[in-house]
């Protein structure tokens, strides 16, 4: 079993706040074999040993063992940036899968936090653009 230091769990805390969602990216569980990577889940909480607990989509409820698994927090689009998206597109201006062109679109308007959205979540804003949702 692995110490975590105080300083650590303060960090996975942060990093990992509850509600946010997440992706498993690893589990060393030869016994779930229905939690693969790629599963996606709601964090519920962190404990004392850094294990973070996740309600996962197809229903189970493991956590994400400190030191042994891993996951990442899933970008999800906030409130600012669906609307300076929405804004864009109103515009018509120019095709919504150009993103060169929408992110200069976005810089003339001020519309910083989304030029910044795409260039580090492009795929969460394509996701968006086709489906309309936000994770």
């Amino acid at each position: 079993m692995l110490n975590i230091t105080k300083e650590e769990l303060e960090r996975l805390r942060k990093e990992y706040p509850v509600g946010c969602r997440v992706e498993l990216t690893k589990m060393n569980d030869p016994y779930r074999t229905d939690l693969i990577p790629g599963c996606r889940g709601t964090v519920k909480f962190i404990d004392d040993t850094g294990s973070i607990h996740v309600r996962w989509d197809i229903g189970s409820s493991l956590a994400v063992i400190y030191g042994e698994d891993a996951c990442k927090v899933v970008a999800s689009i906030n409130d600012t940036v669906r609307e300076q998206i929405l804004a864009i597109r109103a515009t018509a201006l120019t095709n919504m899968f150009d993103t060169i062109m929408v992110q200069r679109l976005a810089n003339d308007m001020n519309f910083y936090e989304l030029v910044i959205f795409i260039e580090e979540h492009r795929k969460e804003y394509v996701q968006f653009i086709l489906t309309g949702q936000t994770e």
